[in-house]
């Protein structure tokens, strides 16, 4: 595997090697001007106790060994205080009621993935939400709304819509014309009545 090959300096290249040794995993990541055409643009996030220092990789497609989904977001609740572990099983149960699985990213999913501490008192509940059709995505956008005042953590995250672009809950929930839309080749203003078939 070439990844370490695409690392910034010695330094970097031991620190990605001894998490590449330890089984942790990489993640896809939006793809920049600077990198390499037809290699998979790729990252990684440390823990807190190296300053949750992000390095930017990319890797042939050869060496991708298998690609998995993001972590149920039931599946990562155990990580959180007893507090946001209610509001996410929850959030969890809620979705699967309007047909999806949510799913978390960010410090909580590192967490569960790595063993390694990423979360503070000042972190976000990352969660990414899938669901189909506008009544089911009114639906999850309110229990959102209803639930913040209940968990010690902010919750944050994506909604993606049917071609895997997404879109800030809290921009959808709002009254702006103009959404951020973010994707594997980078992120855009377009218009909100564009995205409208995004989920219907």
């Amino acid at each position: 595997m070439d990844v370490a090959a695409s690392c910034a300096n010695k330094e970097q290249r031991a620190t990605v090697l001894r998490w590449l040794g330890c089984g942790f995993p990489l993640v896809a990541r939006s793809r920049q001007a600077s990198d390499a055409p037809g290699r998979q643009p790729v990252g990684l996030c440390l823990p807190l106790a190296q300053d949750k220092l992000r390095i930017s990789l990319s890797i042939a497609h050869d060496d991708i060994a298998g690609i998995n989904e993001p972590i149920a977001l039931d599946a990562v609740a155990n990580v959180l205080s007893r507090d946001a572990r209610d509001v996410a099983l929850e959030l969890a149960a809620h979705a699967r009621t309007l047909g999806f699985t949510a799913r978390a990213f960010g410090s909580a999913a590192w967490q569960w993935r790595t063993g390694e501490t990423y979360l503070s008192r000042d972190s976000d509940l990352d969660i990414l939400a899938a669901p189909r059709g506008p009544q089911a995505l009114a639906a999850w956008l309110e229990r959102l709304r209803h639930l913040e005042d209940r968990t010690p953590m902010r919750l944050d995250g994506e909604v993606e819509g049917e071609s895997g672009d997404a879109v800030n809950w809290r921009e959808l929930a709002g009254s702006a014309t103009e959404l951020l839309v973010k994707s594997s080749g980078g992120a855009r203003l377009a218009p909100r009545v564009s995205l409208d078939s995004a989920w219907s």
